[in-house]
């Protein structure tokens, strides 16, 4: 138990993402109610510009982000097309210790599939929730996520005082997560681009795509799909980093989410071919013959 509750322990950071942007005052109103609760907090950002209702794109960034922090950081993760619907609002611990405090809503599906998810609790309005804020459902943001999560952070509420405990198997998860292996290929999905830079981020990890047996330096035969129409093939060498290849070249590579990219050394994959991410983009590897 000892154990338990040292792992539980909060280090007093609070990291927040949104799609609300920073033109307005709403993010300065999650971190005034936060501040409310405990002036030394350390707040910080991972990002605003999550498109408007994307949940998908939030439940990437906080993989890109939430591994790296330490245990005890609290995310706060307020993405959510559903504000004041019956959905659930909750707290989950990372099986590497950060908790996220967010809507139930998939926004931990990429989580759960890279590092776990080891527990969760539906947050109690009559402890989670902003005095005063009952007459108001559409800014949950602001009266339950930043609230909570600063109880937490503060050490004003513990982990299993925030609500009852529910399985992290019956939490909200996106279809689609998973690559697949069949006959000697896998198949899996554009995620998202390296935007600056067009690459094409995959769902495939290092570890699933080594199921191909493929050494550096050797071709692997790439194919892009919209659909069912094939919009790119050639055999791309599987480089480890992008100098592998001439510039202009293109190049598979493990990035720096240990999942298989796809470049141009000093190009832009998307842009040359136009590639675009998610449903109904997908990729398709097979070993050279």
């Amino acid at each position: 138990m000892k154990e338990e509750n040292e792992n539980q322990k909060m280090n007093g950071m609070l990291v927040f993402q949104s799609d609300f942007g920073l033109s307005d005052g709403a993010v300065a109103a999650m971190y005034g109610v936060a501040l409310c609760v405990d002036e030394n907090l350390r707040i910080y950002n991972l990002t605003h510009d999550i498109p408007p209702f994307d949940t998908f794109e939030a439940s990437y960034r906080l993989l890109q982000a939430v591994p790296f922090w330490p245990a005890g950081t609290i995310f706060v993760s307020v993405v959510e097309p559903g504000v004041g619907s019956q959905r659930r609002c909750i707290v989950a611990k990372s099986a590497k210790g950060q908790f996220i405090v967010t809507p139930d809503n998939g926004t931990l599906s990429h989580l759960a599939r890279a590092i776990g998810i080891e527990s969760a609790r539906i947050i109690r309005e009559d402890i989670g929730r902003r005095e005063g804020s009952q007459w108001s459902a559409t800014f949950h943001g602001r009266d339950i996520f930043a609230y909570s999560a600063a109880l937490l952070a503060g050490g004003k509420v513990t982990y299993d005082e925030i609500g009852e405990a529910v399985d992290p198997s019956q939490l909200v998860m996106m279809e689609g997560m998973y690559p697949e292996f069949t006959e000697g290929e896998i198949r899996g999905t554009i995620e998202t681009l390296d935007v600056r830079f067009g690459s094409l981020w995959t769902n495939i990890s290092s570890e699933f795509f080594e199921k191909l047996h493929v050494l550096p330096g050797e071709d692997v035969d790439v194919s892009v799909y919209k659909g069912k129409t094939r919009v790119y093939h050639s055999f791309v060498p599987f480089g480890k980093t992008f100098s592998d290849v001439e510039v202009g070249e293109p190049l598979l590579y493990v990035n720096s989410m240990h999942h298989i990219g796809v470049a141009i050394n000093q190009g832009n994959f998307a842009g040359a071919y136009n590639i675009g991410t998610r449903d109904p983009w997908r990729v398709v590897f097979k070993k050279k013959n």
